[in-house]
C-alpha cells in the first residue's frame, strides 16, 4: 500500500507549479506544463489520486483536458479540481459541467486549498477502498460460483451414472438370458437351427445398439457445449427421458407428456436439458423420501413454455424463491441443481418459477428468446 497519495499538477506557468509543489510537499507530486502532457501522464500512470488543473493554457485549455480525461474509462474516475484566475459564474458552471468536482479561484488561500485538497484525497481513498472491496467480493462470488458449478457437475455425473445403471439393468439381463440359453443348448448337444441362431444374434445386436444409443445420449447431455442452434423442446425432453426411463421404471414413476409445440427455439440444448434433468430428479427424490403412492409427473409443452407437475405433496416449509438458492436443499438433495437451473434460465432471458398445486409441486419455465 502506498504511504502517499499522488497529485498531478497542470499549469503552463512553471512558477505556479513550484508554489503548489512547495505547498503540497507531503504528497507525491507530478508536474505537467500543458494539457496533452497531462492527458498522457494520467493515461499511463495508474496511481493518480487527484488532478489540480489550470484553465487558461495554450493549445488545449483546462476544459478540453477535463473532457478528454472524463471520456476515457481509465481516467474518468480521477477527481479534478480546477485552479484558475477566471472568477465568472459561467466559467465555474462550465468547469462542473465538464466533470470537475471543485473550483478554486486564484490567488488562493493556502489553508483553504490544503483543506479542499485533503478532503478530496480522503474521498478518493474511500472510493478506492470501496472499489477494492467490491472487486474482492466479486472474486469471492466468482470462486463460490465455480465451486457450486463443480459440485453440481459431480452430483449430475453421479445421477447420470445411476440412471445409466438402471437403464442397462434389463438389457444386460436379456443378454445374459440369451447367452445362457445358447450355452445350455450347446452344452446339451441340442439341435440349434440356423434361424434360431440368427434370431438370437439379431436380438443381441438390437440390445447392444440400444445400450450404445443410451451412452451417446449420455455423452451428448454431459459434454459441455456453448453451441446454440434451433431445437424442439419436446425432442430435448424425450432425450432426457431416454436416460432416466430405466430408473423411473424401476421406481414405478410414470411420466406423461403433452406437447402443443409448433416452432423450434434457438439456444443451447445441453443447458436446457440440464434444467429439465434437475427438475425431474428433484421430483424423484421427493417421491422416494415421502413414499408417495402412484408417483406421476406431467409435462406440458407449449411454444416457449414448459410446465412440469408432480404429485409429491408440494414444496413444504420453504418459500418458492428460497428453493432456488444454493444453500437450500430439497430435504436430502444438495440444492445446487435448482440453483443452477435458475442461473441457466435467467442467463438466457427466461424465467423459472415454482408453485404448489393440489397434489404437488409445479415448475414453469417461460422465455421469449432462449439465447440472445
Amino acid at each position: 500500500m502506498r504511504s502517499k497519495q499522488t497529485i498531478l499538477i497542470v499549469d503552463d506557468i512553471k512558477e505556479n507549479i513550484d508554489v503548489l509543489m512547495q505547498l503540497l510537499i507531503q504528497h507525491d507530486l507530478i508536474p505537467a506544463l500543458n494539457g496533452q502532457t497531462a492527458i498522457d501522464i494520467a493515461t499511463n500512470e495508474d496511481n493518480i489520486d487527484l488532478i489540480l488543473l489550470d484553465i487558461m493554457m495554450p493549445e488545449m485549455d483546462g476544459f478540453e483536458v477535463c473532457k478528454h480525461l472524463k471520456s476515457n474509462p481509465k481516467t474518468m474516475h480521477i477527481p479534478v479540481i480546477f485552479l484558475s484566475a477566471k472568477n465568472k459564474q459561467a466559467d465555474m458552471q462550465k468547469a462542473f459541467d465538464v466533470g470537475g468536482i471543485d473550483y478554486i479561484i486564484k490567488p488562493f488561500n493556502p489553508k483553504e486549498l490544503l483543506s479542499r485538497v485533503n478532503t478530496h484525497l480522503k474521498l478518493r481513498a474511500y472510493e478506492k477502498d470501496l472499489e477494492t472491496r467490491v472487486q474482492e467480493e466479486i472474486q469471492k462470488n466468482r470462486i463460490n460460483e465455480q465451486m457450486i458449478f463443480q459440485q453440481s457437475k459431480q452430483a449430475a455425473l453421479g445421477e447420470l451414472l445411476m440412471h445409466i445403471a438402471h437403464q442397462w439393468k434389463q438389457p444386460l439381463a436379456s443378454l445374459g438370458s440369451i447367452n445362457n440359453l445358447m450355452k445350455t443348448k450347446f452344452e446339451s448337444d441340442a439341435n440349434i437351427n440356423k434361424d434360431e441362431y440368427i434370431k438370437s444374434i439379431k436380438r443381441s445386436e438390437d440390445i447392444i445398439m440400444f445400450m450404445a444409443e443410451t451412452i451417446e445420449t449420455f455423452k451428448k447431455f454431459y459434454s459441455p457445449s456453448t453451441d446454440n442452434k434451433e431445437f424442439f423442446l419436446t425432442d430435448a425432453i424425450i432425450d432426457i427421458l431416454t436416460i432416466i426411463e430405466g430408473t423411473f421404471y424401476f421406481e414405478d414413476i410414470k411420466i406423461y407428456i403433452l406437447s402443443h409445440e409448433k416452432e423450434p427455439v434457438f439456444g443451447n440444448i445441453n443447458e436446457f436439458s440440464q434444467v429439465i434433468f434437475s427438475i425431474l430428479n428433484n421430483s424423484r427424490e421427493i417421491f422416494n423420501l415421502r413414499n408417495c403412492f402412484n408417483p406421476e409427473i406431467h409435462i406440458e409443452i407449449d411454444n416457449k413454455k414448459i410446465t412440469i407437475k408432480d404429485n409429491g405433496g408440494g414444496i413444504q416449509n420453504k418459500s418458492f424463491d428460497d428453493i432456488f438458492l444454493p444453500s437450500i436443499s430439497t430435504e436430502n438433495s444438495s440444492g445446487v441443481g435448482l440453483y443452477l437451473a435458475k442461473v441457466i434460465i435467467e442467463k438466457n432471458s427466461g424465467v423459472i418459477t415454482a408453485a404448489n398445486s393440489q397434489d404437488g409441486a409445479v415448475f414453469t419455465i417461460e422465455f421469449l428468446t432462449w439465447i440472445d
